[in-house]
């Protein structure tokens, strides 16, 4: 993969770092552990669960909405944010059509 990377013209002059740069690298600190050990005896590693609902719940009490979700990654926070902005902007979209259909959508 790598040898096509940098013998592919649209990548001329950038170079591939030294060293791997982390974005983040998990850690346990206090119940962490505890909670991570619940959720898998429970049958509860997923998106649903006990500790997720009362997150939801304390995040929205704090904030001061009704309701709040929790998510499975950055990403799917990301596709929901620009459904959510997307049904906002033009409505709710068609059955199997996408309410960005035929828009342009930039992300940074």
């Amino acid at each position: 993969m790598m040898n096509n990377f940098l013998n592919d013209s649209r990548f001329k002059g950038i170079e591939p770092f030294k060293t791997k740069i982390w974005l983040s690298s998990p850690t346990m600190h206090g119940d962490e552990q505890k909670w991570v050990d619940d959720a898998i005896q429970t049958n509860w590693v997923s998106t649903i669960g006990a500790n997720i609902n009362a997150v939801e719940k304390e995040i929205a009490s704090y904030i001061g909405v009704k309701y709040a979700v929790a998510l499975s990654s950055g990403t799917a926070a990301i596709h929901l944010a620009t459904k959510l902005a997307g049904e906002k902007l033009y409505g709710q979209a068609r059955p199997n059509h996408g309410t960005l259909e035929g828009k342009k959508v930039i992300a940074v």
